[in-house]
């Protein structure tokens, strides 16, 4: 019997170390993508700076979700994305799942007012 409970509290202690050690290595974007806890949200964004040219055209904006709460997102496109194009980005943290081009009479009333100050 205490060779069972011995087992079992190696193994247990094992995976607490495995689950430290990965949330203390893994980028931020993988594990926002894991992690239960972290909520999906919709964030509204206009392409209005260059992309950074690598494989692919990364931008990073700052957009805001439905409730006008600022949120910065970092994704990715095969193709530069036309100037001032209205995105809706769906991000889970810092994880994009991804994003569709979106016309101004689709956005929220908190964001199309914070889209038009800029």
């Amino acid at each position: 019997m205490k060779k069972k409970v011995k087992i079992m509290i190696g193994i247990l202690l094992t995976l607490v170390v495995m689950l430290v050690v990965f949330f203390t290595l893994a980028p931020e974007v993988e594990r926002d993508h894991i992690n239960p806890f972290v909520p999906k949200e919709e964030v509204y964004v206009q392409i209005n700076e260059e992309p950074i040219v690598g494989r692919r055209y990364e931008y990073t904006l700052t957009g805001y979700n439905e409730d006008g709460e600022e949120k910065e997102v970092t994704f990715s496109s095969s193709r530069v994305l036309k100037e001032n194009a209205i995105l809706k980005v769906k991000a889970k943290g810092s994880y994009v799942e991804n994003w569709k081009e979106v016309q101004i009479d689709e956005l929220p009333d908190e964001v199309e007012t914070k889209l038009n100050k800029n």
